[in-house]
């Protein structure tokens, strides 16, 4: 299909030659407005960065296509177009700018503002700063360029999401996902990362494998734009959606008097960033002590009936099993797009295909787009209407664990747990049956899988077509007067398939084999109308909206398994008995209506104020709570406007913000459903409720947001800063937090609960340099937030998210404590009270050691870590010389937990580097014993000691304390990171225009090169970019945890582009 689309285009653009000009050469002056020359401006030919400088006497020259614009730009000055229209001569007269005067921005509605008239920080990201580090996601490229952005890339899966969160989580709950709003062209755009099927039926999970989050449907070519509204104020007319910020993206549109055709291809290859390191002196096995019947120590021998790698020493060939297993990806991305218009209409065409090899062999994600944007003026009315379609498909694999409740582990879980003495790539017998490492030894379902056999016999993969589309008529009745209807829909079929070879290490029921299809339908279906009327009276400028908006959503979900089949290896479900076939189904639907207003004013433009409020009612909360009222108020006070003019403050601002946003529950929380008709204790078949009951009393989640903040822009513009200080509250969190089961449920939504954020943002951005040929724009960003949790009810301290849980460890937000804290175990230590006289200062911190000499440790979780960082920035650095610009970014972070769980599990496995260390060494603990004598033991691998009443080999005893005691005290295996990553290197070089003219068809060319992630600083094992569970994950998300996953990437891209 996309083959076609791009041959379609090339052959508009073939018999389309005569919509081409030809390259002219043009002249001119350019002065201000008393007519004096202006030196250094700079003339560029719009849409490319082909350009010249002003002489000194302000005279320019410049070959361009004889239809093309002319951009002139000066730092001062306002921006000035010129449409060529076959004209030698172009002189131009500019006017001195008054900074962000016409500074516009995409805003709520798709409303563009100008930004000095905004009480609230927006971001605004364009095409060309997205496509220096161009990736499937259109997150990822933000990664490090906006001050209080935090993206979080989930493994280097191919296909694999990323998180974005803006300013902190506002939800404690694991059912609801703090990631922003997404609305592209007007619409919403569903960003959900879904593992279609679940732990209870088909054994799916997020901590099995990788997914992707939906923004990536999207081609990022595209991408004309991308707003950021941070804080509810910015946000809070899109209704109950918007607590978390929102995203608005606006994708490319034709230019009148142009028609052109623009090709763009890419070559990508990846490669794994870091892997950890592992021991190759110790064997697969266990050294097993012996005794007689007496207990008496009779030796130890080595023992090889074992997956773990606490063996004998030895000197035999070793294997790279990790190195070996990964492989180099490719990418090849290529897309095409025509675009063109008249004054009264406008069109943009694109197709794109992206298709991607991924690190672990078999895996692999491709994705086809085609977009269309038509616009249309008649009159007083404006048409538009906007279609794209995308297929996307991965093949993935099982990772850090197999299917829930299956016995088997994942493939990336048995690559680094592999004993280095094993060559792991020998996994099939000479006639096509599993290789058994133990023989009949052990029963298949108890058995570890080879990472091979998994990968190449085991398929994931999953399938997504998605629509999205809308059609917009606006009319302006009057010069200060307009309404507009918008009706669009966002629908997508994802489906999840799994099968399962015969005579793995899988639980016995599917030793024969088994399949499961998981089929997901969404869709959304919105309404919005408003009207927005402006008039000047005087020196007020005064603006009204008022619209009223409906939102329909619908989840329907179809859910199959067969297993036990009588062909074998012939996965059908037709090659299924009945009762060993499973099916089930779930749908759901919610509806959202509200009615919001916006009033803004403003006086010489020196004073801003706008007033926002919305109701909305809904579907998901009892009658007497679904009606809901949100209010904001912001303004601003362009301070420098009272000012003499001067050359070094140009421009200031003083911005405030205070905002409330509602937000609603998912469909039937107030509801107990009832099981499935099933048998139940004695055999007997019937119903009962669900273990989730229902509340009717749920009342509405809010956030109430406050902001304040300045701009100044220094030396005319030349130097800008934005700084931002900010507080988030979110009350009356809808949670479900795990109950007594005496009360016949385990699960019940309730009203309790604070989500609190406080943060500054710091953004210095400015061009040091700028001559003739050569301009450096240097930006850095810094951002830092603190996220807690109180108000939890009695006897509920802390909410867990139940797919994160690693090493021991889990994800948790605890009453009064830290939102994205780490919940772990801790050794148990001496605790010096003051107002007991029998307690001892000097022994306060000391381990309390047990009976052997051992720590000892509590059972119970507790708050051992905090993943958020104390701090996190990037610096964004562009040069530009004639025809060659280069981008660097750099990003950093300093602070915030990450669990190594890969190291654990390595450890714990005897692979782990570390795990061969100790061993080479003598173990000492020291502490205390209950009565507080000071106690310290020594024990080395060599000599045997009494442990636990018989005479134990010290080699045994370390491997206890390594496997048994160290991983109690969880913080062994946090790191507190700090970072300074090299995120991306980019070279791009436009072909001058004299050369293009002799080829005759061709308006603009360049080529380009970028690396991404070549460098890392850090002190960290690996790379602390991780989130084990994937993107998406509600609460205080995965991010901080590393456990088995694929490993981070590195690459290089070369690309071409073309214009005709």
């Amino acid at each position: 299909m996309m083959r076609m689309i791009i041959m379609s285009l090339m052959a508009i653009f073939l018999v389309s030659g005569n919509m081409f000009a030809q390259s002219i050469n043009v002249k001119g002056k350019v002065v201000d407005k008393t007519g004096q020359p202006l030196v250094g401006v700079t003339v560029i030919i719009d849409g490319t960065r082909t350009g010249v400088a002003t002489e000194l006497d302000g005279t320019y020259s410049i070959t361009a296509p004889a239809t093309a614009v002319l951009r002139f730009t000066a730092i001062g000055m306002e921006d000035l177009k010129e449409q060529i229209n076959n004209r030698n001569v172009i002189n131009v007269t500019m006017n001195e700018s008054s900074i962000f005067l016409d500074d516009v921005v995409v805003t709520a509605l798709g409303i563009k503002k100008e930004r000095k008239a905004l009480g609230y920080a927006v971001s605004d990201i364009k095409s060309e700063e997205l496509m220096k580090n161009k990736s499937a996601n259109p997150i990822s490229s933000l990664s490090g360029k906006i001050a209080g952005v935090n993206i979080t890339q989930s493994s280097g899966a191919a296909g694999a999401g990323a998180q974005i969160i803006l300013r902190g989580g506002t939800s404690g709950s694991e059912g609801k996902d703090n990631q922003p709003l997404f609305v592209v062209d007007g619409v919403i755009y569903d960003n959900s990362s879904t593992l279609v099927g679940n732990s209870g039926f088909d054994g799916s999970y997020k901590a099995a494998t990788t997914t992707s989050n939906r923004i990536m449907d999207i081609n990022p070519e595209d991408i004309e734009n991308m707003s950021i509204l941070k804080g509810p104020a910015a946000s809070a007319l899109y209704g109950s959606r918007a607590a978390n910020g929102v995203v608005i993206i606006t994708t490319k549109k034709g230019k009148e008097g142009v028609v052109e055709v623009n090709i763009n291809s890419k070559l990508s290859t990846s490669w794994v960033k870091s892997l950890p390191e592992v021991q190759t002196e110790y064997t697969r096995g266990y050294m097993e002590d012996q005794y007689d019947n007496q207990k008496n120590y009779l030796g130890t021998v080595f023992n090889d009936f074992s997956y773990s790698s606490w063996g004998e020493k030895s000197n035999a060939q070793t294997f790279d099993n990790i190195g070996n297993f990964f492989q180099g990806g490719l990418i090849y991305d290529q897309s095409a797009s025509i675009a063109g218009g008249t004054k009264n209409s406008n069109f943009y065409l694109s197709g794109s295909y992206y298709d991607q090899q991924g690190l672990v062999p078999q895996t692999g994600y491709d994705k086809y787009t085609f977009r269309f944007n038509g616009e249309q003026r008649a009159g007083i009315f404006t048409f538009n209407a906007n279609a794209a379609y995308s297929q996307a498909h991965t093949d993935r694999t099982l990772t850090a664990a197999g299917l829930y409740g299956s016995q088997g582990t994942g493939a990336l879980y048995g690559v680094y747990n592999w004993s280095p003495f094993d060559n792991m790539s020998n996994y099939m017998n000479e006639d096509g049956s599993r290789y058994r490492m133990f023989g009949e030894r052990l029963d298949p379902w108890e058995e570890r899988d080879n990472p091979y056999w998994i990968i190449n016999k085991n398929k994931m993969f999953d399938d997504t077509d998605r629509f999205t589309g809308s059609l917009s008529v606006k009319a302006d009745i009057a010069d200060w007067w307009f309404v507009q209807y918008r009706l669009g829909i966002d629908s997508y079929t994802q489906t999840n398939s799994t099968r399962i070879a015969a005579k793995g290490a899988i639980k016995q029921v599917w030793q024969n084999g088994m399949m499961s299809d998981n089929n997901l339908s969404f869709k959304y279906m919105s309404h919005n109308f408003i009207s927005n009327m402006n008039k000047k009276f005087g020196d007020f400028d005064l603006n009204l909206l008022l619209g009223a908006a409906t939102d329909d959503t619908e989840a329907n979900s179809k859910f199959m398994m067969a297993w036990n089949f009588s062909v074998p290896d012939f996965y059908s479900y037709a090659n299924a008995s009945t009762e060993n076939k499973q099916f089930a189904r779930s749908a759901s639907q919610k509806r959202l209506a509200g009615v919001f207003g916006e009033f803004r004013a403003s006086w010489k433009n020196i004073v801003y104020m706008t007033v926002t409020g919305r109701n909305d009612w809904t579907s998901t909360l009892p009658i007497e709570n679904r009606s809901y009222f949100y209010p904001s108020v912001s303004g601003s006070f362009v301070f420098t406007e009272l000012l003499p003019k001067n050359s070094i403050l140009t421009f200031g601002k003083l911005r405030a913000s205070w905002a409330k946003v509602g937000k609603d529950t998912g469909a039937y929380e107030t509801n107990t459903s009832l099981w499935p008709v099933g048998i139940y204790l004695g055999g007997k078949i019937g119903v009962g409720n669900s273990w989730t009951r229902g509340n009717p009393y749920i009342k509405p989640e809010m956030t109430k947001s406050t902001e304040i903040g300045v701009e100044l822009s220094l030396f005319k513009d030349r130097l800008r800063v934005d700084y931002a200080y900010y507080t988030n509250d979110s009350y009356n969190q809808i949670l479900s937090p795990r109950g007594p089961q005496s009360t016949g449920y385990i699960f019940c939504s309730i009203n309790a609960g604070n989500v609190y954020n406080k943060g500054m943002e710091l953004t210095i951005s400015g061009t040091p340099v700028e001559t003739r040929n050569l301009k450096w724009d240097v930006a850095l960003n810094v951002a830092g937030n603190r996220g807690t949790l109180d108000g939890l009810p009695a006897g509920m301290d802390v909410m867990y998210v139940t797919d994160v849980q690693y090493a021991g460890a889990q994800a948790a937000s605890f009453n009064g404590g830290n939102f994205m804290a780490i919940a772990g175990t801790q050794w148990k230590r001496y605790k010096y009270n003051p107002e007991d006289a029998n307690s001892i200062k000097e022994l306060d911190g000391k381990l309390l050691l047990d009976a052997n000499g051992m720590p000892t440790y509590t059972t119970s979780l507790s708050e051992v870590g905090n993943r958020e960082a104390k701090f996190s920035g990037g610096l964004n650095n562009s040069l530009t010389w004639k025809s060659l610009s280069v981008n660097m970014l750099w990003e950093f972070r300093v602070g915030g937990d990450v669990i190594n769980g890969t190291q654990y599990a390595m450890t714990n496995s005897g692979v782990s580097k570390f795990s061969g260390d100790v061993r080479n060494r003598e173990l000492t603990v020291t502490g205390i014993d209950a009565s507080g004598n000071a106690v310290s033991n020594t024990w080395s691998a060599d000599n045997t000691y009494m442990f636990n009443g018989v005479e134990t080999s010290g080699y045994n005893i370390i491997q206890s304390y390594y496997t048994s005691y160290y991983p109690r005290e969880t913080a062994n295996y946090i790191t507190d990171v700090n970072l300074l990553r090299l995120r991306s290197l980019s070279v791009m070089y436009d072909f001058p225009t004299r050369w293009l003219d002799k080829i005759g068809f061709i308006k603009r060319a360049s080529i380009s090169a970028s690396a991404n992630n070549l460098l890392l600083f850090t002190n960290y094992e690996g790379d602390p970019e991780v989130a084990a569970s994937g993107a998406g994950v509600g609460g205080s998300s995965s991010v901080g945890f590393d456990y088995c996953g694929v490993p981070a990437t590195s690459g290089m891209t070369f690309g071409l582009n073309l214009t005709f």
